[in-house]
């Protein structure tokens, strides 16, 4: 079994997961511009993946300083509305804001972690603001589930970030010595059981049910297709493949240990080390 293969297919993966979440920053960032140019123009378009405060500032400008349509105000009475430098003052403070993700999403590519995590404490608090300054009605309920939805992929990319980290590098200068009093039937033996595992494929489309890391082993329990795979660093250990997925156990024996994923075949996928449980995970479908 070829040690570097396995520890390149868990980088690759790990390393696709962080891309993930920068890419949906980048989306952040360019539909967040996209709205404001609509709110300058008056347009009633909105579109979701937008962050909430450089909006709202602008939006503030606009109606103090008697930009929208003069019908929305009638119902005020005379108002007084204030000097244009205030709302030029609202566009300088969003379009600085958007900059801000902006360059978090640029200077966190060659992983500077440091760049995404200040991106996830900017958006946190833009979703605090949006949660105080909102009336809650069913009209933001997207609003706060793709917010949600942002927080939970940045915090997947930096997990994943020091999850990267941990891979040891230099993995091909090392030597495997296989002592002399193993015979050659026990080889052969050895040799034949190792044929059978293989090298996860990490590009292909696939649902995780669990996973976990645990004693320097992560364990990714996931269905491709009508295929169930227990993976360990990489390695593919044990599978079944089903249309409809039944009740099942998928087991490896990894230096000693022994590895399941399990489906009670009701709400749960399990994964155990040892008969511990290391990973529990709800299943929706």
């Amino acid at each position: 079994m070829n040690i570097n293969n396995n520890q390149s297919s868990l980088k690759q993966m790990l390393q696709s997961k962080y891309a993930s979440s920068r890419m949906n920053l980048l989306l952040v960032v360019g539909f967040t511009v996209i709205n404001i140019i609509l709110l300058i123009t008056n347009s009633n378009s909105y579109f979701l993946f937008s962050a909430y405060i450089p909006y709202a500032l602008i939006d503030l400008g606009m109606y103090l300083c008697g930009r929208y349509p003069q019908e929305l105000y009638e119902d005020y009475g005379n108002i007084e509305f204030v000097n244009d430098t205030f709302f030029a003052t609202m566009v300088v403070i969003a379009l600085v804001i958007v900059l801000v993700y902006f360059l978090c999403w640029l200077f966190s590519k060659k992983y500077k972690v440091g760049w995404l995590i200040a991106a996830l404490v900017l958006f946190g608090i833009d979703t605090l603001g949006m949660l105080a300054f909102l009336d809650f009605s069913s009209d933001i309920i997207i609003d706060i589930a793709f917010h949600i939805w942002v927080i939970i992929s940045l915090s997947i990319g930096i997990s994943n970030y020091f999850k990267l980290k941990k891979i040891p590098d230099g993995l091909s200068d090392v030597a495997i010595e296989i002592p002399d009093n193993v015979n050659d039937e026990n080889l052969a033996e050895e040799q034949t059981e190792q044929e059978i595992l293989k090298n996860a494929d990490f590009s292909v489309k696939s649902r995780v049910l669990a996973e976990g890391q645990v004693l320097g082993y992560t364990i990714i329990y996931r269905r491709v297709k009508r295929t169930n795979e227990l993976i360990v660093n990489g390695v593919i250990y044990d599978q079944i493949e089903a249309l409809v997925e039944t009740a099942h156990t998928l087991t490896a024996e990894v230096d000693g240990h022994k590895i399941t994923a399990e489906y009670d075949g009701k709400l749960h996928s399990i994964i155990k080390v040892d008969n511990e449980i290391i990973a529990k995970k709800l299943r929706l479908f």
